[in-house]
Formats: C-alpha cells, structure tokens, sequence
C-alpha cells in the first residue's frame, strides 16, 4: 500500500509540474467562457482534477496541451448549461467570402473585450474567438479541441468578431444592495486597518473560507487573518472593476505603484459576511484581465 501511495504522489508531482506553465493559457481560455477570472479559475482546477483521475486515456505520446484544453472546453460547455443562459448577442450573417476578418486587430479586440461580453456569445462562438485570437490556436487546432471543422471554425470567429465589436462598450456591471455594500465596505476598512477583532465581529457564526489552491473551511477557525498580518509587503483590498464588474481586489505595491494582483469575493447573508473566497495565491489570476480603479 504504502509503494503505491508513493507511486501516485510522485505521478501527481510529476503532472503538476508538467501542467505549471499551462495555467495561465488555461486560466484565460477558462475566464473568457465564464465571463469570470473567478470562476475562470475554479474551473481550471476542475479541469485538472478532472485530468489527473483520467491520465490512462492520454495516449502514449499526445501533447498534453490540446488535451487539457479538450478538457477544459467541455468542463466549460457543461458549466454553461447549469448555468441561467443570458441572451444571445444578434446573431449575423455567415462569414463573408474574403479573408478580412484575418485582420490582426482582431486578435488585440480579443485580448481587451470585457470577459462578460464573451459570455453573450454562443458557446461554440466564445470558444473558437477565445482559441483563436486570445490565446493564438491554428484554426486546425482550434477545430480539434472544439470538435469541429476548420470552416465552422472560420465563421464562428467571423461572427464573434462582429458582435465584440459592437457590444465592447455596452457592458453594465453587476449590483450589489446598498446594505450589503455598506457591510463589505466596512469589512474592507476593518481589514485594511488590520483590525483583526473588528473584521471577526463582521463575519456570521458559520462563516466559510476558501483560498483557492490552498485550504477551505470555517473562517474563524483557519490562520488567514494570522497570515494576512504576518505579510512582510505592502498591501490593501478595494474595489474595482474588473472585466467591466465591480470586485474586491488584492493590490501589492511594488516599484511604488499600486498592482492589481487578485480578487476576493464576499459574500453576505442576513446582515453578516458569510463566505468569503480570495484568490490571493493564484498569481495569473489578473495577468490578462482589464482592472480599472
């Protein structure tokens, strides 16, 4: 028993390391069909527990990055469909005969479009424009990881672009109550105050903690706010906008200047803080989002 349990550790080791540079292309191929960076992010981590447990149907000499994102495209698709579905953008017309939509500044409408206008595009449409433009996949490969041919690939793109291109400045940000914005603006005070006994008497009895890639739990148990206090750096949460809604947000000073490096979500429930979920060890979180403050 104990030679098999030492065999599975140093696999997952092993899988872990071979998938650390791929985070970050799989984060953003994640937050683009989510509309989230956090929930971008989550499913990343699904995609790779997913992998893991299914390694054996990797065949012997694949490249395991058309397979992950293989992965990750479905674990997206079914995410969706559990989902409310948002109305689609209008739809156009097919792509048209010439080539123009090849345009490279197409590629750089992509990378900038808020991520929760993607989320108004059909699913086969945020797929191949997040494959293609923001993350630089072939039309052949980006076929291959959306089960597709690279025709239908040509048009979902063409269409894509167009919509992008009409709806990037008509995003509205998400709302939150007046009482519960007051209630998490004195949470972030307390916490930026590194008032550790006022933040505690904001929280609900139950409360939960997650940081993502770390621990999950009951909050007033865990060492979060001990290790938020024993941080050597400078820094402070506040609200801003990020992809175009409104989030709390993990900034570091660094060379002097204030950089978005996470994002925290709080949420509330009769008058109390009630889970609160921070991103903080995810250092790509934010890489290729829009933060605006």
């Amino acid at each position: 028993m104990e030679a098999n349990l030492s065999q599975v550790l140093e696999i997952r080791q092993n899988f872990e390391a071979a998938c650390a540079a791929l985070r970050p292309d799989l984060h953003r191929f994640c937050t683009r069909m989510t509309g989230s960076v956090s929930d971008g992010e989550d499913l990343l981590q699904e995609t790779l527990v997913h992998a893991f447990y299914h390694l054996p149907e990797l065949r012997e000499g694949a490249s395991l990055r058309p397979w992950l994102f293989r992965i990750a495209h479905n674990r997206c698709v079914d995410w969706q469909r559990r989902r409310k579905p948002l109305e689609p953008l209008e739809d156009d017309s097919a792509a048209s005969s010439d080539d123009a939509w090849l345009d490279l500044e197409q590629q750089q409408l992509a990378r900038t479009a808020l991520a929760a206008i993607f989320t108004q595009l059909p699913p086969r449409e945020r797929a191949c424009v997040a494959l293609k433009d923001v993350l630089g996949y072939s039309l052949e490969e980006t076929a291959d990881i959306t089960s597709s041919s690279t025709g239908a690939v040509k048009a979902a793109v063409h269409r894509a672009r167009q919509k992008l291109e009409r709806a990037v400045t008509s995003q509205r940000p998400l709302r939150v109550s007046e009482d519960d914005r007051r209630l998490i603006d004195e949470y972030v005070a307390r916490f930026n105050q590194r008032d550790w006994d006022g933040v505690r008497a904001l929280l609900a009895d139950d409360a939960r903690l997650e940081v993502a890639q770390r621990t999950a739990g009951p909050f007033r148990s865990a060492m979060y706010l001990t290790n938020y206090a024993k941080l050597s750096f400078e820094w402070r949460i506040a609200w801003a906008e990020v992809e175009g809604t409104p989030s709390l947000v993990h900034f570091r000073r660094i060379d002097g200047q204030w950089q978005p490096h996470a994002t925290i979500e709080v949420s509330v429930e009769a008058g109390k803080i009630a889970r609160v979920r921070d991103y903080v060890h995810v250092d790509y979180l934010l890489e290729d989002a829009r933060v605006r403050v």
